[in-house]
């Protein structure tokens, strides 16, 4: 079956993408963006295509303008049009308690595959560090750490602080926010030429300059 990765340049993403190799026909990125060109601290454009270059498929950017939900249901069917009958996740639980975004705006159109669904979280992370995934903390939140864990890498020290802290340990209630910069199927690594973290009223979050 032909597949998309619903991508954001992080872990979950990442992992799915991996999970999900050997199950469909992978045939491309695909990331939900503002219509009106605002990007993201957490999840920069020029990234994702640069690890959209790195792993050697082709990344769109789809945009999403009001009412979202209608926005949503029309570029899944024109996804949909071109081919695509199964849309992959990093989706890991609900958020706040809400349904399913995904689902809900793809019912009746494509079959959704979550291949993280409720996993054991400590279980995920371990998961990256024995694939030898590369992943940094791109923004994090004050509320949740102090000092600020932006900037880190997810090796085996930060997971450990991550299993110990009263939060969801992925993140999936945006505690915190990644960029993977290698994965086991990335041709080559994104290498960051100097990074610098901003400090921001609520959370602190990561620049770069990337080395081509």
């Amino acid at each position: 079956m032909k597949a998309v990765v619903l991508w954001t340049g992080g872990k979950d993403s990442a992992l799915a993408f991996q999970v999900s190799l050997n199950l469909y026909d992978i045939r491309r990125l695909v990331c939900f963006v503002p219509a009106d060109g605002r990007q993201f601290y957490a999840h920069p454009t020029e990234l994702m295509e640069l690890q959209a270059r790195k792993i050697g498929v082709p990344i769109e950017f789809v945009p999403i303008s009001e009412p979202y939900k209608q926005s949503y249901r029309q570029q899944i069917e024109a996804i949909k049009d071109s081919s695509i009958e199964v849309l992959i996740t990093g989706d890991i639980s609900t958020i706040d308690g809400m349904p399913n975004w995904i689902e809900e705006v793809t019912a009746g159109l494509v079959e959704v595959y979550k291949p993280l669904w409720e996993l054991d979280r400590h279980a995920i992370l371990d998961t990256l560090i024995s694939n030898k995934f590369k992943v940094i903390c791109s923004l994090a939140y004050k509320k949740h750490f102090q000092p600020t864990i932006a900037g880190r890498y997810l090796d085996a020290d930060l997971i450990s602080d991550l299993k110990r802290l009263p939060i969801d340990a992925c993140g999936e209630q945006g505690e915190y926010h990644t960029w993977v910069l290698d994965a086991p199927f990335f041709k080559e690594p994104v290498q960051l030429e100097s990074t610098r973290v901003v400090d921001a009223p609520e959370y602190c979050y990561l620049t770069y300059e990337l080395a081509i």
